[in-house]
């Protein structure tokens, strides 16, 4: 896939191309209210799926304009076509008027990067672009789709006009822009301009890349930047010599909203509600702990803190008022696959109430290990009286909803976003 992706948007002659991956946080979900804490996370690419975005820009005579690809399996080959286009606005003044548009994530990080770097105002609005994106990260997949998006626009706008570590000409008030800037600045974006509520996590690590365990330690408030720290990432799979992940993970097919469960556990926070602080203290120590297991390559024991995870997170959501926790869907496919002998441990990754789970497995199984999920799944959607046996008091239409369920193969992504 990814080569037909990069054969494709090459022969639009692009000026610049950047991919942008997706990210699995290894305990979870501190979204939102991470800047207490700290937590492991890492940037990943499907094996076969490349789970990225994919922007590139190019120069054009005519109105600048906006296009989003999408891309369709046909046999052994992928087609791609326009799911939409629009002309670029570029004088966005009031974010507002872009609210509804198919690109108000574009349009979002606009409005925030003239807000940022002003040489950047300068340049955008003297020439005429063309901007197109293409995403294979299943949308509300909790696997940081739309982070991603604008993490690979803000890379991609940053490298077209030069602005990457520049620090001459920046006027008062102005910040160079970076990795880490991007990042702050892709948090804004969701958490400011768009309202909708979200953390640092995704964003650093998607821009950094690598297996990070990142620091976020005062950045509760999500205060304007500078007048925070910024994250501190340290990347720990080069220094403790980790290629690989022994990871699948399962996209449930199953939209959610990931905004609406970090607000609901961040305004709990903020209250001091005992149970849900009492419950990130715990899964911070989980973090801590987990970087010892990562350390010594010990996945056994990493399931168990996996495990343990699962339990708080779930016990945290029943307390906030989600009835099935983590997610019916979500529950369901931990228990498909949690008692195989070669599975250390099944978890959330994202906010919970659909999304994406993974399976922590013996790095000798990982092939045998997805088969058997895979076939799991497959028995319960075909077979409904199995379903009944099995899980007596579940719905039945759970299994409808999980008939468009992925599995992925993943790889650590050791750039983070990156020109191609």
């Amino acid at each position: 896939m990814f080569s037909q992706i990069f054969k494709f948007i090459n022969n639009l002659n692009p000026d610049i191309i950047v991919q942008a991956p997706a990210r699995i946080n290894l305990i979870n979900p501190l979204d939102a209210v991470e800047g207490d804490f700290w937590m492991p996370s890492v940037a990943i690419n499907g094996v076969d799926n490349p789970l990225s975005t994919f922007v590139y820009i190019k120069k054009i005579n005519s109105k600048s304009k906006l296009i989003k690809y999408k891309i369709t399996k046909l046999q052994e080959n992928y087609n791609f076509d326009i799911e939409c286009e629009e002309f670029l606005q570029k004088k966005i003044e009031n974010l507002s008027n872009y609210m509804n548009s198919d690109f108000n994530l574009i349009y979002a990080s606009i409005f925030r990067f003239f807000k940022t770097n002003s040489l950047y105002r300068e340049k955008f609005l003297s020439e005429n672009i063309e901007i197109g994106i293409l995403t294979t990260i299943p949308k509300q997949s909790g696997l940081g789709g739309s982070a991603s998006i604008i993490i690979g626009f803000l890379f991609s706008i940053s490298l077209y006009f030069g602005l990457i570590n520049k620090t001459s000409c920046l006027k008062h008030g102005d910040l160079p822009i970076n990795k880490d800037i991007i990042a702050e600045i892709a948090t804004k974006v969701e958490d400011t301009d768009l309202k909708i509520t979200a953390g640092y996590s995704d964003r650093y690590i998607i821009s950094r890349g690598g297996l990070c365990f990142i620091s976020y330690i005062g950045k509760l408030l999500h205060l304007d930047i500078t007048s925070e720290p910024l994250a501190i990432c340290d990347r720990i799979d080069e220094i403790y010599n980790i290629k690989d992940l022994p990871i699948i993970v399962c996209y449930s097919g199953v939209l959610h909203n990931s905004g609406s469960v970090h607000e609901k556990l961040r305004n709990l926070y903020l209250k001091k509600d005992k149970i849900i602080i009492n419950g990130y203290l715990e899964l911070a120590k989980i973090a801590w702990k987990s970087r010892f297991a990562l350390m010594k390559h010990d996945w056994k024991l990493l399931g168990i803190l996996f495990q343990q995870n699962s339990e708080i997170m779930n016990n945290i959501m029943h307390h906030a008022g989600f009835k099935h926790g983590i997610g019916l869907a979500n529950n369901f496919l931990i228990d498909l696959i949690k008692n195989e002998p070669d599975v250390y441990a099944v978890k959330l990754t994202g906010a919970g109430g659909g999304g994406s789970v993974f399976a922590l497995v013996n790095p000798d199984k990982v092939d045998i290990s997805l088969k058997r999920w895979q076939e799991n799944l497959s028995e319960i959607i075909k077979n409904k009286h199995t379903f009944k046996s099995k899980f007596p008091f579940l719905p039945l239409n759970l299994r409808e909803s999980l008939k468009n369920a992925q599995f992925y193969k993943i790889s650590i992504d050791i750039d983070g976003v990156k020109k191609l």
